[in-house]
């Protein structure tokens, strides 16, 4: 889903290269747009329903790594012991739940979460970032590929945000990909994705 007339625009932007309030302001049509099909279709008030943020197992139901199902929500994913260079699944092939309705709109690099930030300079070698690529499909296609790189060119404001929201409506089918960028085995990535989650109160939150 879009919240421009037009073209899609589905790029990914970096936030250091946004004006001020833009980033709320995409936010903000997201929700507007999810909450009105989110109620069209399940025939339930605005006001009946929650927005509330993304859970990594419960929601996306992703990997912990290239085979074993996560059981902790945390934004760290580790690739299978491939050294193969390409996209791979960092979800499977997932079904949404039922009356969940996801929209995902960002991608936040978490490499440099430990406490400080750190100049790139010093950013150790086990925190460098081999992912240069991020795809997510929705009923069999696919509906992004962002590129993580032009994110990356702001050590100190690893984030991202689209004009183009990935919308996951209820029980439809969906797989997100990362692309190892050089080959190596067990890859660990810190990335996390921005979005929120509408469905009916008291389904997991009663606000």
């Amino acid at each position: 889903m879009g919240n421009v007339k037009g073209a899609a625009l589905t790029q990914l932007v970096p936030i250091a290269e946004l004006p001020p309030g833009a980033i709320t302001s995409i936010r903000n049509e997201v929700i507007k747009g999810v909450l009105a099909i989110a109620s069209s279709e399940l025939n339930i008030p605005e006001e009946k329903l929650v927005v509330r943020d993304l859970r990594f197992v419960e929601d996306l139901q992703m990997y912990a790594s290239g085979t074993t199902a996560a059981s902790i929500n945390d934004w760290v994913f580790t690739t299978a012991a491939s050294t193969v260079t390409g996209f791979v699944t960092i979800t499977g092939e997932k079904t949404m739940g039922d009356q969940r309705y996801v929209a995902i709109f960002g991608v936040r690099d978490l490499r440099m979460a430990y406490g400080v930030k750190q100049a790139a300079a010093t950013i150790p070698a086990s925190l460098s970032q081999v992912v240069s690529l991020l795809k997510i499909s929705v009923g069999g296609a696919d509906r992004v590929i962002w590129d993580l790189c032009k994110i990356q060119s702001y050590p100190n404001e690893l984030v991202g945000v689209s004009p183009f929201a990935v919308l996951i409506p209820q029980n439809a089918a969906f797989n997100i990909y990362i692309y190892k960028a050089n080959g190596v085995a067990s890859v660990v990535s810190n990335i996390m994705l921005e979005g929120v989650v509408v469905e009916p109160r008291g389904k997991v939150v009663s606000p």
